[in-house]
């Protein structure tokens, strides 16, 4: 330590004395964060810190997790610094999720209404579109995850993922919410080795949606902006069931809801996202 006020170590002792009791108490720690700063302690101030983001998640204040979170990520060899930053990250995902579920009414299944040519739609689709967006970043937030738990996929990978996620804009018009879809676009080197994983996770078959054309495939009872948002693509059908292809295959309430809406028994596949992109944009808009 460098040569110090008396007045500052004599401050520094009493705090630490604090914490011996009540190892969690805010103001000691937030106190000892400057005042080891001060007095050159840099260790000490990294360990108050790491403790400091467990007392400001009690308290649900984000913004400071947020700036000790970006400090701490400057230590990636420190295991208990490793540890806070995930906790952090985790809580500041879910707190995304509670917010935008706040701010947006939750709103009751509103029936389909029929159009001239016989085609169905949704009274409000603006409303639906934001109810389809918070269903899809859910679950693709579980889905991530759990790529990160097992492995499947870095640190660095899910990170940025996760961040993607926790980001996303919920607007009126129908944008995709998928974390193979922006696995893809960003490290598209990864894919093929995540859907490996993900087909022996799910025991679901792949398929090239590129061999199926789609012609006179019928669709009712379901929003193309939900297809949109969900990135679920049907690509045939056999007599009266539907063949489907996703890029989420442990989304078992995405596949629940599918079979619903069409009203029939649907086979799911999993599909490479960038050919459920291309299909959406050309097929289904």
């Amino acid at each position: 330590m460098k040569e110090n006020d008396p007045k500052i170590v004599e401050a520094i002792e009493f705090f630490e004395a604090i914490l011996e009791s009540m190892p969690d108490d805010r103001t000691s720690l937030e106190f000892l964060a400057v005042a080891y700063d001060q007095v050159g302690a840099m260790d000490k101030r990294r360990r108050c810190l790491i403790a400091l983001i467990g007392a400001l998640l009690n308290d649900r204040d984000f913004e400071k997790v947020k700036t000790i979170a970006r400090y701490l990520k400057a230590f990636p060899d420190d295991s208990g610094a490793c540890a806070a930053v995930a906790r952090a990250e985790q809580a500041l995902a879910q707190e995304s999720f509670d917010k935008l579920q706040r701010v947006q009414p939750q709103y009751e299944e509103m029936p389909f209404e029929a159009e001239d040519d016989g085609s169905l739609s949704i009274p409000d689709p603006v409303i639906k579109v934001h109810a389809y967006s918070r269903a899809a970043l859910a679950a693709e937030m579980d889905l991530v995850w759990m790529l990160k738990d097992k492995g499947i996929v870095s640190k660095e990978v899910s990170e940025e993922l996760i961040h993607e996620l926790s980001e996303f804009p919920v607007v009126d018009k129908p944008q995709l919410i998928s974390a193979m879809a922006f696995l893809d676009d960003k490290y598209p080197e990864c894919t093929e080795s995540v859907m490996c994983e993900l087909q022996r996770l799910s025991n679901m078959p792949a398929i090239p949606l590129e061999l199926f054309d789609y012609e006179g495939l019928v669709l009712t009872g379901i929003a193309t902006a939900y297809l949109h948002v969900r990135g679920v693509v049907p690509f045939a059908r056999l007599a009266e069931d539907f063949l489907i292809g996703v890029m989420n295959p442990l989304d078992t309430e995405l596949q629940a809801d599918v079979a619903s809406r069409l009203g029939a028994t649907c086979h799911f596949f999993l599909a490479h996202p960038r050919a459920c992109q291309q299909i959406l944009a050309s097929k289904f808009t």
